[in-house]
């Protein structure tokens, strides 16, 4: 996963106003359960001493009756900017109020699959319907009706019934075609890397047969009859986006298992933070523990982290405070173009569940 879109959260030196808020709206209370959530937290971030402008700007980002995510996180700075701030697929873990030197991202990046720009498709014999996901933020749909009929075989009798069937055939899959040029469309505007499709077996079959070898390959099926925005086909596609992130992560480990001990990868905290540190470590590996309490210390620019404030010391570095070392992990990955890799379950995890690959060996002795 890169962080790179991150960097410009961490434009500044201010202290953050973190927020992660259920705002589903399923249930007959379930709009008057959000009202009271935000005030809520609003008073925790107030208490942990948060500026009143930052936390009057994260009101409208969070608490906005037109969002239909059932979960957001936001960050604002404390001179009132929203720095940041993102839809979850799911209601968060759990609820989190924060003020704290830097923004609480690692739930956020735990709990989201990476942002992959997909297409959703309900393919049907009359045509069916295209959702393009650019982000959780930005979709549009289309329907696609195709011109061509009949599209349901039916028993005419006589000499003309096997004209008649083989003409619901030829609309058919006329009918798909339209349908994969749509597919096509969408995708090549948005960069598409994943086609999840659903819908009627047969339609679905014509659909794929008329797409290219590329979005065919990259096509996930849902054996379900169910419309292109629905859940199920959501599901889906993040199942499908995280299976193949945590494919390339368990090669990535593998890697790293070779290199220990050879001066090309390390494990640990303090080894790790030294080597983002040191612009060192390419990929980042590390176990998802929302209960970690592990601290690290920072200073103004992101790559100033280390286990201990003699570290910072002894570099020059004399702004340090402390913080969560998970935040200042997010900070310093997205800082110096290293990738975050969420360890998949039933994979042994390193030392203090966080390791790294590093772009060059360490030094001998």
């Amino acid at each position: 996963m890169r962080l790179d879109s991150l960097r410009r959260v961490y434009e500044g030196t201010e202290y953050y106003a973190s927020v992660y808020l259920d705002v589903s709206r399923a249930g007959e209370d379930a709009a008057e359960a959000v009202a009271l959530r935000w005030p809520a937290a609003a008073q925790r971030l107030s208490e942990a001493g948060a500026d009143q402008r930052s936390v009057s700007a994260l009101g409208p980002r969070v608490a906005d009756p037109a969002r239909s995510a059932p979960g957001v996180a936001a960050f604002a700075r404390a001179d009132g900017a929203v720095a940041f701030a993102a839809s979850l697929p799911n209601p968060p873990r759990r609820e989190i109020s924060r003020y704290a030197p830097l923004p609480h991202l690692m739930p956020l990046l735990a709990q989201r699959p990476p942002q992959v720009p997909h297409i959703q498709v309900r393919a049907d014999r009359a045509g069916g319907e295209v959702v393009a996901v650019r982000t959780l933020d930005d979709v549009t749909k289309e329907e696609v009706a195709g011109s061509n009929w009949p599209v349901h075989k039916t028993s005419v009798g006589g000499w003309s019934q096997a004209r008649y069937q083989r003409s619901t055939e030829e609309a058919w899959a006329e009918n798909a075609k339209q349908l994969a040029e749509a597919v096509t469309t969408a995708a090549a505007q948005i960069r598409a890397e994943l086609i999840v499709v659903g819908g009627d077996i047969r339609a679905r079959s014509l659909l794929l047969d008329h797409l290219s070898t590329p979005l065919r390959d990259a096509a996930v099926i849902v054996d379900r009859e169910v419309g292109a925005d629905s859940a199920l086909m959501a599901e889906a596609a993040e199942e499908a986006v995280r299976a193949r992130a945590d494919e390339e992560t368990r090669r990535r480990l593998e890697d790293f298992r070779a290199r220990l001990g050879t001066g090309q990868a390390t494990e640990g905290l303090t080894e790790t933070l030294a080597a983002l540190r040191d612009g060192q470590a390419s990929d980042v590996f590390i176990v998802d523990d929302p209960s970690s309490t592990d601290r690290a210390w920072i200073g103004p620019r992101p790559a100033e982290v280390a286990a201990s404030e003699a570290e910072l010391r002894e570099r020059g570095v004399n702004q340090i405070v402390a913080d969560r070392a998970d935040a200042a992990i997010v900070r310093a990955v997205a800082a110096t173009d290293a990738e975050l890799r969420f360890i998949p379950d039933g994979e042994q995890p390193p030392r203090h569940g966080i390791a790294a690959l590093l772009r060059y060996p360490l030094p001998a002795g």
